[in-house]
């Protein structure tokens, strides 16, 4: 067995691996003896039959890819006690030449851990991620939320006006064809919530139940949609239902119904929610702020391999929230005016600097002899290191 190697980068090498004729029929027998165990031949104990028997039962391409699988393993076993090197992948094997009896050539190629050098990073200091406090503001926000899910909504034949639900149907087009995404019957808006464009919302109070109108609104030339972005479209619609939305009395009662005795207890319980969900942001704004300066401090050549790898991570998860959300790949890149080509450009970008901060954290952990074994070990070393920050 001849082995020898070239580097083909910084981060990956290739070994070489030569087997005379000899040894590659060796490897042919001993997957002929390892195969005859599951072989039945009348007259004869499992694999005590004549092997030329034996190899008329078995077929060629399964005998080979016995030989094959054997070579491979003793192959990469001589190669890594010569290895001096740490390999952070399984080898790419190629067969180059194998066949029984004829001398063999694999090939193995690898990445190995690069050499990483991280300088400065105890002199990041942080300043962009501040911690809001929770104003009385903020609560009421969130009581007059809790208020609208629980308001009494009653058919009025009076003029609708700010803070009354209108139902109506509708129907949009452009240039006199009519477009089904701009139609919709029995559908519900909410006066004063500018949950439909302002052109729209604003032909809606004064109405009543069965008026109809007509009229034209002008779509932002920067909309999502190309088809409609700085286009006029046409509307009719008629008004089915007109509600007099009543918000609930803001009192003890109110407090009972979310589990509390008070109303001051509700804020209370709000107030805690709000608090936590900002230091939950501003700890995960802290930590992007220095991941993002760490991220300067480190210099290595990222291997292909982990970078292929992150990548397609992101490429997997993006693809998950499309099939969860019910969406096809190509109306979502649409809408947001993007193509395959960016976002592929994307990922590689954000993997690039996500592998080179993994990389980083895991020099850094060795030079301060920290073992980081698992996921969590990693997390809390991090964690460290960011509330050593200024």
């Amino acid at each position: 067995m001849e082995i020898t190697h070239k580097t083909l980068s910084k981060t990956r090498i290739q070994y070489q691996v030569k087997l005379t004729g000899v040894e590659t029929g060796d490897f042919f027998t001993d997957a002929l003896q390892r195969l005859s165990k599951n072989v039945k031949i009348s007259g004869f104990r499992p694999g005590k039959a004549p092997a030329e028997l034996i190899r008329k039962q078995i077929d060629a391409a399964a005998l080979r890819e016995e030989a094959y699988s054997l070579a491979v393993h003793d192959a990469w076993h001589a190669i890594v006690k010569e290895l001096k090197v740490v390999p952070i992948q399984d080898p790419e094997v190629e067969i180059i030449d194998f066949e029984e009896d004829k001398p063999s050539t694999l090939q193995f190629s690898f990445d190995i851990r690069p050499e990483i050098t991280v300088k400065g990073w105890e002199k990041i200091k942080l300043g962009k991620a501040k911690l809001e406090p929770v104003t009385d503001a903020d609560i009421d926000k969130v009581l007059e939320s809790l208020g609208k899910g629980h308001a009494q909504q009653a058919v009025t034949l009076e003029k609708a006006q700010k803070g009354d639900r209108v139902d109506i149907t509708f129907e949009g087009s452009i240039g006199g064809v009519r477009k089904d995404k701009l139609s919709a019957a029995k559908f519900p808006v909410m006066l004063g919530e500018a949950s439909v464009l302002p052109g729209f919302e604003k032909e809606l109070p004064g109405v009543k139940k069965g008026d109809e109108k007509k009229f034209s609104v002008p779509f932002p030339k920067d909309h999502y949609d190309e088809e409609l972005a700085g286009k006029t479209v046409d509307f009719s619609l008629k008004v089915d239902e007109v509600y007099k939305v009543t918000l609930p009395k803001l009192d003890d009662e109110f407090g009972k119904k979310f589990g509390h005795d008070t109303l001051e207890q509700l804020k209370q319980a709000i107030r805690s929610e709000l608090e936590t969900e900002r230091l939950t942001e501003y700890e995960q704004s802290r930590r992007a702020e220095w991941l993002a300066e760490f991220d300067k401090c480190i210099t290595v050549e990222v291997p292909e391999t982990l970078l292929h790898s992150e990548i397609e991570r992101s490429k997997n998860a993006w693809q998950t929230f499309l099939e969860e959300r019910h969406l096809s790949a190509e109306d979502w890149l649409k809408r947001r005016k993007i193509t395959m080509e960016q976002m592929e450009k994307d990922w590689r970008k954000a993997a690039e600097a996500s592998v080179r901060v993994g990389l980083g954290l895991s020099q850094l952990a060795k030079e301060q002899g920290r073992e980081l074994s698992t996921n969590d070990d990693f997390q809390e070393y991090l964690g460290e290191l960011i509330e050593k920050t200024k």
